[in-house]
């Protein structure tokens, strides 16, 4: 908030980009070296993209320069490159998101070529197909197939095989609602602290959805992350929830009667009472 019109106004145009200056660049660099450490020592992509994901929503709403989500998305991309040249982790990952099928093959044959194969991407897709429109009904699934990241990783998953397509629509939108809403409180809010605030969060829980749900369809590598207030583990229900309590209090924050000037008690003591 502070920092907010330095990173907007120093800076170059060039090609219908305004370039941050090189000192600007400091913090995106730390945070950037940061998610890399969180993805090599953790091997864990979700929490990784989670943290600089946010970190760039942040600075593009602050300045609203498109140039900070060019970084982002270049920074990103060659640390995800760089990452998976030489760790197994996420060369599974990658495996399983360009070729399912062939790594279900390999994981029901037992090959062992020094790489973990894993059928779970592929029992996914077909869980949403076998899902249907409308489901199979609650229970009636089998997510079983899929192991023990059913309840975890691919709840998803489960969910639209039980209750469909129509269902997993539904529950996207009542996720939109909750980023909308969040969007809203941030636009209400009067102090800019308070808007970034809330666009933070709104923007991490939209990141958290989108990551969660395009590693399970296909979209994009599983990051394995936990579906918000759907996957099990307490840990992630409490962090949302505490989420959603800031969102509120900042909501209530804001709509809030604004507070009547404090009275002078110098002006009223010069007044001049004519007859």
């Amino acid at each position: 908030m502070v920092k907010r019109d330095a990173l907007a106004l120093a800076s170059r145009r060039f090609m219908g980009l305004y370039l941050p200056r090189g000192r600007d660049l400091g913090p995106i660099i730390v945070v950037w070296i940061i998610s890399i450490l969180i993805l090599v020592f953790e091997t864990d992509l979700g929490t990784s993209l989670l943290f600089f994901g946010m970190f760039v929503i942040m600075l593009y709403v602050a300045t609203e320069r498109t140039s900070w989500i060019v970084f982002g998305l270049l920074m990103s991309a060659a640390g995800a490159v760089g990452v998976a040249s030489f760790e197994p982790h996420i060369q599974t990952r990658v495996q399983a998101w360009l070729d399912p099928m062939r790594e279900f093959e390999l994981s029901r044959a037992g090959v062992q070529d020094g790489v973990v194969h894993s059928e779970q991407a592929m029992q996914a897709l077909w869980a949403f197909g076998s899902g249907g429109t409308m489901g199979t009904g609650w229970g009636q699934g089998n997510s079983d197939l899929i192991g023990f990241a059913a309840n975890s990783d691919f709840i998803l998953a489960t969910f639209g095989e039980e209750i469909g397509l129509a269902g997993v629509m539904a529950l996207i939108l009542l996720y939109g609602l909750i980023v909308e809403r969040g969007v809203r409180t941030a636009l209400a809010a009067r102090d800019p602290f308070g808007k970034l605030l809330a666009i933070g969060l709104s923007g991490a829980f939209a990141l958290q959805v989108f990551v969660v749900a395009g590693g399970v369809m296909g979209l994009i590598p599983l990051t394995g992350m936990t579906m918000p207030f759907l996957a099990y583990g307490g840990s992630s229900v409490i962090a949302n929830w505490a989420l959603v309590g800031i969102l509120l209090r900042i909501s209530d924050t804001a709509r809030r009667p604004a507070p009547a000037p404090a009275a002078n008690p110098d002006a009223e003591m010069t007044q001049v009472v004519r007859p």
